[in-house]
């Protein structure tokens, strides 16, 4: 992460900035959070801003990377990952894509 940061051309101090370039300020992230959510759920919902990390590591899984890269990007432990797998895929889908990716391996040798 250090090497992809350090060839990021620098604009300010921080990593996060929004479209002036400036840092965000305290709580404005959550708030622009809040506001999207509203506008793609009007009726709201138990979505949390802490979901979307839960969101990236499903995505992550399903364009088929193991519980291990997941791990590694998100720096999380594998069993945390393999947790929110089974939460948010569930357990039966989550055992499918095991299969398929071991047929898939066991068809390579």
């Amino acid at each position: 992460m250090r090497d992809v940061l350090a060839r990021i051309p620098k604009r300010t101090p921080v990593i996060l900035t929004h479209s002036k370039k400036e840092p965000w300020a305290p709580g404005s992230l959550t708030n622009a959070f809040d506001r999207a959510k509203e506008e793609a759920w009007p009726k709201g919902g138990n979505l949390h801003f802490h979901d979307l990390r839960g969101t990236a590591a499903t995505k992550f899984y399903l364009a088929g990377l193991t519980a291990r890269e997941i791990a590694e990007i998100m720096a999380w432990e594998e069993n945390t990952v393999e947790r929110i797998i089974r939460r948010y895929i569930g357990h039966g889908a989550a055992l499918k894509e095991k299969i398929r990716r071991l047929n898939e391996a066991r068809s390579r040798t």
